[in-house]
């Protein structure tokens, strides 16, 4: 599009003035510091409008909908060949445990009155198996036999004393993709069984994502129950067993399981079962959407509660949004199994539900950010900002059970101290699921050192709730709280880091990640894919803008440049091309360090060849509907020159302009539409 106006750029030849907005802002004079513009708080209105392209219902999908188009499950279960020959392989016996390994885990879930670092809710713990911690021990343990069907089988029995259920952990070498490996219980007429190819992809998706260590190279298969575990690895007939090189360095012994249910050894419920309802006794559909999760670290083995949540994309797939206290990186995302409808048959009953189930296979780690955040700062510092929301945002490799629920979003601020119920559905302790009510009481912000602060400031990046029935316990860390949780369309609106009620002080207060802060954060990304944020800043130092679609630059320059202030993201736009979509193109002014941005072929061939001295190219900064466009449910992103200093003002807010126009035309020159994009609401 041509603009009516590019005086601006003898002006930037004549005098190098700046451009829109940037990192490194030139500061002008007294006058121009004054022409600012209507506030943030009046372009965006991210309030409890619930806005139509930023939001999704919950969803319960029936039938072949309920999967995730073609993928494969990770695992599947399969009975153990009785008739296949099945000679005992190695046994090794790690005996009991210490009483310091014990002690500690009781130690490490204890919560104490006053205490607001999160943790996750501890399980068990690793016991290191030194006969097989290198590929060479592990490969002269192995015998190899052949079964009556020609499959190449060799196994292994590792037990430890009192546990109730127990992990293997795989450091992998090398592995063929037609290997099958399965694990069961010692006795069992029952395995858990994946392939080596699944068990390679997860590896190169930890190294990928963590780095190349033992740690990364290991996988975890699933939990079985008791104190002993078999190991099989099958070939095909004749192929080389030497192309098998494993190490088991560590198993997890775990001192309680949820499997424990199947098999009538019931685990504690909650620590105080007369503090918080039963979910069952009330049976929300929200139920069916909430899971409790067992995975490890490597170190110990833990317990959280994730939610399911609906996508905007074209087909649902499986995002469990929980903490990021609880999964933070691939590695242990990697370990996930996740445990669904897992709560009392009837209210208050001491039987499981039937149809609980579990999923197995793993997850990958797709968003996270803790709750305080670490940048490089303009001295090569490390700066550390208490702005997170302890969020993690992980996609479950094996399908979600039929019948699961997905539940739905908003990006919307909740007010406080309103009189509205929230409703939290949590597994404390890892055991079957509980309810929790209450109300939001401030906004919080975690401080560090165990300390926190509430305010009625909104841009504190939590929420406080104190609880009118129930509390919450470890393992319901990573729970959603939920608005309209009675309702078939609850709603999302934060995650549960962490907090101060107990059994022992059921007033105290507990503190959810905001899921609109979250979601503006990077959640967008996967949960919204079609769109991006653009994020707007003000610099006080010359009156400039400063635009970016890119929520880590948006943070960089929150956190190393004092000049500019955060405003909020104004408009939407599309991070890929696509039908009806056209570029815009961003350069940056080497001499001043800013950016100016058009969507122009006529304007950007003039920049490229009459200022390179000045601006450089930095390429497409996103797609968006030109103007004039018919594209539904778009509107005008209208565009003002700024007089005297050559740079340029961007706003979808029809008021900012009618006000620019009406007070600010000694600064700012209208120049009409530039292009189209997508409101917030």
């Amino acid at each position: 599009m041509t603009m009516k106006n590019l005086r601006w750029l003898a002006l930037v030849a004549a005098a190098a003035l700046a451009a829109c907005g940037g990192a490194n802002e030139s500061t002008q004079t007294a006058s121009t510091k004054s022409t600012s513009v209507l506030p943030a708080s009046d372009l965006v209105a991210m309030s409890t409008q619930e806005v139509s392209l930023n939001k999704a219902d919950a969803v319960t999908p029936s039938g072949a909908e309920a999967k995730r188009g073609s993928t494969a499950e990770a695992f599947t279960s399969v009975s153990v060949d009785t008739k296949a020959m099945r000679k005992p392989g190695a046994s090794i016996d790690l005996g009991a445990p210490s009483a310091a390994d014990l002690e500690q885990r009781e130690k490490n879930n204890k919560k104490n009155i006053g205490l607001l670092k999160p943790r996750a809710y501890q399980t068990g713990f690793a016991r290191p198996v030194a006969a097989t911690s290198l590929t060479k021990s592990l490969q002269q343990l192995l015998t190899w036999t052949t079964t009556s069907n020609g499959v190449q089988r060799a196994s292994i029995r590792l037990s430890s004393t009192g546990a109730k259920a127990l992990r293997v952990g795989l450091e992998v070498q090398n592995l063929p993709d037609d290997a099958v490996l399965r694990v069961y219980t010692d006795g069992s007429s029952q395995a858990q069984q994946t392939t080596g190819a699944h068990v390679k992809a997860a590896i190169r998706t930890n190294v990928a994502a963590d780095g190349d260590s033992a740690v990364a190279h290991t996988y975890w298969m699933p939990a079985t129950m008791g104190e002993a575990t078999v190991l099989e690895v099958d070939l095909p007939a004749g192929r080389d067993t030497s192309g098998v090189s494993l190490a088991i360095p560590k198993l997890i012994h775990q001192v309680q399981n949820a499997m424990e249910a199947e098999l009538g050894q019931l685990q504690a419920k909650t620590d105080c079962p007369a503090a918080t309802p039963d979910a069952t006794c009330t049976l929300p559909p929200a139920v069916n959407a909430i899971t409790t999760m067992d995975f490890t670290d490597g170190v110990g083995s833990y317990v959280c509660t994730g939610t399911l949540v609906a996508n905007r994309g074209t087909t649902q797939l499986g995002y469990v949004l929980t903490a990021n206290h609880c999964i933070s990186t691939q590695t242990v995302a990697t370990s996930v199994v996740s445990y669904w409808f897992y709560r009392s048959s009837a209210c208050n009953s001491n039987a499981i539900n039937p149809g609980w189930t579990s999923v197995a296979g793993g997850a990958t780690l797709r968003y996270n950010k803790s709750e305080v955040s670490t940048y490089a700062d303009r001295n090569g510092q490390i700066a550390v900002t208490s702005d997170g929301t302890d969020t993690s945002l992980i996609d479950l490799v094996g399908a979600p059970p039929a019948g699961a629920m997905y539940a739905g979003w908003a990006f919307q601020r909740h007010g406080i101290n309103t009189g509205t119920n929230y409703v939290s559905l949590h597994h404390p302790t890892g055991g079957w699921l509980r309810r929790s009510d209450g109300v939001l009481t401030n906004y919080f912000l975690y401080i560090g050192n165990d300390l926190g602060d509430t305010w009625t400031d909104d841009k504190y990046p939590m929420y406080e709730v104190s609880w009118t029935s129930g509390i919450t316990e470890g393992g319901s860390s990573g729970s959603a709280l939920l608005h309209d949780g009675t309702t078939a369309n609850p709603k999302v609106i934060g995650q549960l880091w962490g907090g101060t009620s107990s059994c022992t002080n059921t007033a105290g207060k507990d503190y959810y990640g905001r899921f609109d802060l979250a979601y503006e954060n990077g959640l967008i990304n996967w949960l919204n894919p079609g769109y991006r944020m653009v994020f707007r800043f003000y610099n006080t130092g010359n009156g400039a803008h400063f635009f970016s679609a890119n929520a880590d630059e948006r943070d960089a320059a929150r956190a190393n440049n004092p000049a500019l202030t955060y405003e909020s993201p104004v408009y939407m736009v599309s991070p890929a091309a696509g039908s009806g979509l056209g570029p815009v193109y961003r350069f940056y002014n080497n001499r001043l360090g800013v950016h100016f941005y058009t969507n122009s072929e006529t304007e950007k061939a003039n920049v490229i060849a009459n200022l390179s001295n000045v601006y450089t190219y930095e390429g497409i900064a996103w797609y968006a509907p030109p103007a004039g466009s018919a594209t539904a449910g778009t509107v005008d992103v209208y565009r003002f020159y700024r007089l005297g200093v050559g740079t340029h003002l961007y706003t979808a807010s029809a008021a900012e302009r009618d006000n620019i126009i009406a007070t600010l035309g000694q600064y700012y020159n209208y120049e009409g539409i530039a292009y189209k994009a997508w409101p917030l609401n």
